[in-house]
């Protein structure tokens, strides 16, 4: 009876992986889309800005109209929910230490994304009207808090970058090749030290903590392809 259930329950359990893994490319892609229009803006506006940039990034939003901040914060806020949910799901994947470490980068990783949640659509959203109200402050307070938010969210999702794939890289055999996972540990590095430095004031590095997001949502497509194709393929075979 046990192999019965057994037998049912864990094809079950691939396929359900499999699902997540290929939501998690979506969403890593789609957030990846977000960061290429976060591009286009100024990085007053679209990145952590110092409070003596903030006029200046009330000017570029005047300047550079409603739609390239909603299409900014639209893309990226579609990808961060996308990125909650599979990140949620992948939290019990696996089994030993390897598997712990993951379930802790996963829960790293969406608490990152549900703070993105918050400033992407601020970006999409709210920023834009705040920019045309007579009184420019609530423009500047909602900036100061995207701003920190933005810094705040780089913090776990640089360390759930280093979790993840340190714990894929642990696994055998691994899902991504060592080098490209040891170049998203690096990169899951550098998120977490320039959200860290702005947050505490010892580093002023907003294009890292971009581009940290860029190449990071590069890293997770990855993974979650090779999650999507690992546990599909598996449970094909299990289910013959």
């Amino acid at each position: 009876m046990a192999a019965t259930v057994s037998s049912i329950s864990r094809p079950t359990r691939l396929r359900s992986d499999s699902f997540s893994g290929a939501v998690l490319t979506a969403g890593a892609v789609a957030l990846f889309v977000g960061t290429l229009f976060y591009a286009r803006l100024t990085p007053r506006l679209g990145l952590p800005a110092l409070p003596a940039e903030r006029g200046q990034a009330l000017a570029d939003a005047i300047a550079l109209g409603a739609d390239k901040m909603a299409m900014a914060g639209g893309w990226a806020f579609f990808g961060d929910w996308l990125l909650l949910g599979a990140c949620i799901a992948l939290l019990g994947r696996g089994r030993g230490v390897a598997s712990n470490l993951g379930a802790i980068g996963w829960a790293l990783l969406a608490v990152s994304a549900a703070i993105a949640m918050i400033f992407d659509s601020m970006m999409s959203a709210l920023l834009w009207s705040l920019a045309h109200d007579s009184d420019p402050q609530p423009f500047i307070a909602f900036k100061a808090w995207f701003d920190l938010l933005f810094s705040v969210g780089n913090i776990p999702f640089g360390l759930g970058c280093v979790a993840v794939l340190w714990a894929d890289a642990r696994s055998n055999p691994p899902l991504l090749p060592k080098p490209f996972s040891y170049f998203g540990i690096a990169i899951g590095a550098l998120a977490a030290v320039s959200g860290v430095g702005w947050v505490t004031g010892l580093l002023h590095l907003p294009l890292v903590i971009g581009l940290t997001v860029t190449f990071g949502c590069v890293v997770l497509a990855a993974l979650g392809i090779q999650i999507a194709r690992a546990d599909s393929g598996v449970a094909a075979d299990v289910g013959s």
